[in-house]
């Protein structure tokens, strides 16, 4: 018993040790990611609008993420993983997928998004633009999405929606390991739609492999 209880502070605290490690590389790595934003011309045409609008989803999701993990408030930061995730899909999916007409009509009024809270047009669900992404994009892209999608959606959909999973953590500790994990994937998703907003902007990204493996220890290692 005395083993086993060991063991386990021993995990305790590496994990502890791992979340802190996390915590530092993500903070960096923001700091790195900045001037790749900081550089972006304004959008020249509608599906540069469309994914630079998604891909700022992504950024300000992650940042809160960022902000509430550091202040203890974990149910909240659980609660953007899926549309995080959602709108790196659609970022992803608008560049090189979505039909210059569901583009048009994204930005085109009409009848019930004026006169009530409908939307003006609405996307394909998540599967069938995954599906679009792996026939125009490469495949590590595709296999990165499925694996982050595979990994959290059951999860993703409790939070959401306010189910049992954010019912039970609200009443216990939040574990580092799943600190950091989700840090670790708010971390991926923005250096894949940094990636892709400067990709719509025809700007290369040399910088970010090296940033990738610079920081390999705060990122998805499938990604």
């Amino acid at each position: 018993m005395r083993a086993k209880g060991k063991g386990a502070r021993d995990s305790f605290v590496n994990s502890v040790d791992r979340l802190e490690r996390i915590k530092n590389g993500t903070r960096l790595l923001r700091g790195a990611l900045e001037p790749l934003w900081d550089e972006l011309p304004e959008p020249t045409d509608l599906r540069v609008v469309t994914v630079r609008g998604f891909a700022n989803i992504v950024r300000q999701h992650s940042a809160s993420q960022w902000v509430l993990i550091q202040h203890d408030l974990d149910v909240s930061a659980m609660a953007l993983v899926r549309p995080a995730y959602e709108s790196l899909v659609r970022a992803i999916w608008a560049l090189r997928g979505a039909e210059d007409a569901w583009i048009e009509g994204f930005f085109t009024p009409n009848d019930q998004a004026i006169k009530s809270d409908a939307e003006t047009r609405k996307g394909p669900d998540v599967a069938a633009m995954l599906d679009m992404i792996s026939r125009h994009h490469p495949p590590e892209i595709h296999r990165c999405l499925v694996e982050l999608k595979d990994a959290t959606w059951r999860a993703m959909h409790s939070y959401v929606h306010g189910g049992i999973r954010p019912v039970v953590q609200s009443l216990v500790a939040f574990p580092p390991q799943q600190a950091g994990s989700l840090l670790v994937n708010a971390n991926g998703m923005l250096i894949m739609v940094t990636n892709v907003v400067r990709m719509a902007h025809g700007l290369s990204s040399p910088m970010l492999p090296v940033l990738q493996k610079q920081y390999a220890d705060c990122i998805p290692n499938t990604c």
